[in-house]
């Protein structure tokens, strides 16, 4: 069952960031700015929070290369993403206050955050030309795909 402690602060995201294999044992508990770990075979140690939330946008980010981003003639401001190594594919929706798509991350993000985005919505916003949630929602303004001559590369089989 996801919560918002194991949304942010997981096993995953302790082995991702101290580089360890995805079988090593880790155990996390929750200090006031700190996580503390615990791996096995190794002395337990403190990650700050801010860490781990910097990891939580990085790891979308960076998970979110490498994905195809086509627009949706059918409906303004939706986006297909689809991820070519998965085979799967969702929706996104770009508004003025944020992207919001259809995956199962997001969703849990708007639900115990109020906020997010998900590594769909980071491929939208760096075909729009945005580097972060925070510029494109600074911004303004819906910012709409460029025209269909400067983007072959996205319709090419």
């Amino acid at each position: 069952m996801v919560t918002a402690f194991n949304l942010l602060f997981s096993a995953a995201a302790v082995r991702r960031l101290l580089g360890l294999k995805s079988s090593a044992q880790v155990e996390i508990r929750e200090f006031f700015k700190v996580i503390w770990v615990w791996v096995k075979g190794k002395r337990p140690t403190f990650i700050s929070k801010r860490v781990f939330l910097n990891h939580f946008v990085d790891f979308r980010k960076a998970s979110s290369k490498g994905m195809k981003v086509t627009e949706r003639l059918d409906m303004a401001n939706h986006y297909t993403v689809r991820n070519l190594r998965k085979d799967t594919f969702y929706v996104v929706e770009v508004r003025r206050e944020g992207v919001f798509c259809t995956c199962d991350d997001l969703n849990n993000q708007l639900e115990f955050f109020g906020r997010g985005c998900c590594k769909h919505g980071y491929a939208v916003l760096a075909q729009l030309g945005f580097s972060s949630l925070r510029d494109y929602i600074q911004a303004k303004t819906i910012i709409p795909f460029p025209n269909v001559a400067e983007r072959p590369a996205l319709y090419a089989a």
